[in-house]
């Protein structure tokens, strides 16, 4: 009897350590720092996009007949 409640204790801190211990918030924390910068990136991305798409129609106006 003392094996399996000393089993099923190590068990559950085993488990316990794993889903709410050091190495899963370090792994969230990781992962919202990873989201925020990929969120930057895409903005920049967004606006370099934009300029480009600007720029390209602009000369198209210029150069209408031209394919």
């Amino acid at each position: 009897m003392f094996f399996w409640a000393l089993l099923v204790s190590i068990g559950a801190i085993y488990f316990g350590n794993m889903l709410f211990g050091q190495y899963s918030l370090d792994t969230m924390l990781s992962l919202e720092a990873t989201k925020k910068d990929l969120n930057r990136k895409i903005l920049f991305l967004k606006e370099q996009n934009s300029k480009a798409q600007k720029d390209y129609f602009e000369l198209q106006g210029l150069y209408p007949n031209e394919k």
